[in-house]
């Protein structure tokens, strides 16, 4: 008789079911922060459930690194065995847990920068469509609605959010829109949300509002697009002329002094080929794409 096969996510809502025994108790007073990072997330959890993942997994990371480290420090028959194992486990089982530990945070933060991006993306083109649907005489709601039925990423999603609050649980679109200024991560997304919220409690002026803001916002993208390229050339250019016309140099220099026995310091030249090929090319490469994520990580 064939065994069925396991389903990655049955197993995973199990493990939750699992860890949210030990952690019911947090959802009877839960934590304002972790509760609005995960509703800007967009996680499907409460935050107990969340925390008790957080927690358990943390743990169940240390003892699982511990059993491992154990096994092949402690063994005699491991080629890795020593006398005085036990700083190198308590190194090796913190290392897992702090791993753990700090991941939940970060996949928390980086599933909510994701969104933002996407969201800053989108505006100029939601902005635009919502400047139409104005000016064929749709009313604020009208606009939300239809929006939310588009495609326009996490700013569909979040008008869902909106018409959920009214369609469902009865409030009206001030309130609703007002709850959405207060979780979405988006700042400028917050900012249109607020003049939205403003136009629709004091009537009149929707049209003129999206037309200007949306050549507003097309006008700073063509814009800082343009100066993205720009930069971008540069750093291009000082990589060429700069690293590769360097490297190339010097490893030129070091083939043409090993061709006439010049020596290189207390290096021969092939262990100084070696170390510039496999060690100092590399990490000059790290270093110049880690000064790019740096400079174009918050870049729209």
């Amino acid at each position: 008789m064939a065994l069925p096969a396991l389903n990655p996510d049955n197993l995973f809502e199990s493990y939750k079911r699992f860890c949210y025994i030990f952690g019911q108790s947090f959802d009877r007073n839960p934590n304002r922060d972790i509760t609005k990072l995960i509703y800007q997330a967009d996680l499907e959890m409460t935050p107990g459930m969340f925390t008790s993942l957080w927690l358990v997994t943390s743990v169940m990371s240390a003892l699982l690194m511990m059993s491992l480290s154990s096994a092949i420090l402690l063994l005699p028959q491991s080629p890795l065995y020593t006398e005085s194992p036990f700083i190198y486990i308590l190194l090796i089982t913190l290392i897992g847990a702090g791993a753990s530990a700090i991941g939940f945070p970060f996949y928390l933060q980086n599933e909510i920068e994701n969104k933002k991006r996407d969201i800053d993306k989108q505006i100029p083109y939601a902005l635009a469509f919502m400047s139409i649907l104005a000016s064929s005489g749709a009313t604020p709601l009208e606009i939300i609605r239809r929006l939310s039925r588009e495609d326009y990423g996490q700013i569909s999603n979040e008008f869902r959010k909106v018409l959920f609050r009214v369609d469902i649980l009865g409030e009206d679109v001030v309130t609703a829109m007002n709850g959405l200024v207060h979780n979405t991560p988006s700042d400028l997304f917050r900012d249109i949300c607020v003049d939205l919220t403003n136009i629709i409690y004091g009537g009149g002026g929707l049209k003129s509002y999206l037309e200007t803001k949306s050549k507003e916002l097309m006008a700073i993208r063509r814009q800082t697009y343009k100066e993205f390229v720009e930069s971008l050339a540069i750093f291009g250019e000082g990589y060429l002329g700069g690293v590769v016309m360097t490297l190339t140099l010097a490893i030129l220099g070091i083939v043409i002094s090993g061709a006439l026995g010049i020596e290189l310091g207390p290096f021969e030249p092939k262990d100084l080929f070696k170390y510039l090929i496999y060690l100092i090319i590399p990490l000059i490469n790290i270093v110049f794409l880690q000064m790019l994520s740096v400079k174009y990580s918050t870049n729209p």
